[in-house]
């Protein structure tokens, strides 16, 4: 049977990786996270990598990600993060690795250390380089890599690393496109394991939006599996992912009442933005963006949310 629902993989590791960046060299480059100083934090560069890869003319990259870290040694570097999940362009793989690499190098003056995953199905797919030389020249580009179809499924189900889980869930996609019902059991395995772990609230919906977002199941199928998930929350008295809709809900509000104030006057301060996402009734909000269309400035909508004329 035919995939009846396309999981948008690049959008769903573009969200994991910003969420989970540490975790994720942890799991995938070890060596090169115990080499990183996490107490200084780490800049995400992705509006920089976005000009990079226009200026390359090789096409939008939704996955790829470029970090700002700190070394142990106190030096700054830039790492990029090269996702290829589906085998896209695969021939060109390699020469678009070295293509950014040095595009970057050349804006920053900086060491950039580039990395690849390989979320495809082709087990034989495993570029590492590239190259070219004439006449006593040459130029190359060496880089690590990660094919996500090595890690053996009890390694990520043992693993307590958050980034284990969202490695299973892309393999567990792939291996189900033809077979939804078996989707539909894995991903049940998947969340209820969330809960086993014992991780924090916050965790289990990061985690729970990476699965939902891509092992998506056709709507039949989604409500049934909904009914499953109220079950194991009653049953562990932990209603969380319940009311993840809702708080999906509140967060599109909250987006939409600050983007058409955005699109109206170009800037919503901060104490203002801050004001709005702390609001949690939906009728509330639902005023609030009826009256950020009509209102003439931001301080007009200001007084009106002050004063409670919303």
């Amino acid at each position: 049977m035919e995939d009846e629902v396309r999981a948008d993989y690049d959008s769903a590791w573009k969200e994991a990786l910003t969420v989970y960046f540490e975790p994720f060299m942890a799991f995938c480059f070890a060596d090169t996270h115990s080499d990183i100083d996490w107490e200084k934090g780490y800049e995400t560069l992705d509006t920089e990598l976005q000009e990079v890869i226009r200026d390359a003319e090789t096409g939008r990259r939704l996955a790829d990600k470029l970090v700002k870290v700190w070394l142990n040694s106190g030096e700054e570097a830039i790492v990029l993060i090269h996702v290829e999940i589906q085998g896209q362009e695969q021939s060109d793989f390699a020469e678009r690795m070295y293509i950014y690499n040095h595009r970057l190098f050349d804006r920053y003056r900086q060491k950039v250390f580039s990395f690849a995953v390989l979320g495809d199905e082709n087990t034989n797919w495993r570029p590492t380089g590239y190259s070219y030389s004439r006449w006593g020249f040459e130029s190359s580009l060496q880089f690590p890599v990660v094919k996500l179809l090595d890690y053996p499924a009890a390694t990520l189900e043992e693993s307590t690393n958050p980034f284990a889980t969202i490695i299973a869930a892309h393999l567990e996609t792939q291996a189900t496109r033809s077979d939804l019902p078996r989707r539909f059991q894995l991903k049940l395995r998947l969340v209820r394991r969330l809960y086993e772990r014992g991780y924090s609230k916050n965790r289990i919906l990061e985690l729970f939006r990476f699965i939902e977002w891509i092992m998506a199941l056709p709507e039949a199928v989604q409500q049934e599996f909904k009914t499953e998930i109220k079950r194991i929350e009653e049953e562990r008295r932990m209603p969380y992912i319940t009311s993840f809709e809702r708080d999906a809900k509140l967060e599109m509000s909250h987006e939409a009442v600050i983007d058409v104030l955005e699109t109206r006057f170009s800037t919503v301060p901060d104490a203002l933005r801050n004001r709005i996402f702390a609001i949690e009734d939906l009728a509330m909000l639902k005023q609030l963006h009826k009256r950020a269309i009509t209102v003439t400035s931001v301080q007009e909508f200001e007084e009106l949310l002050v004063q409670g004329e919303l």
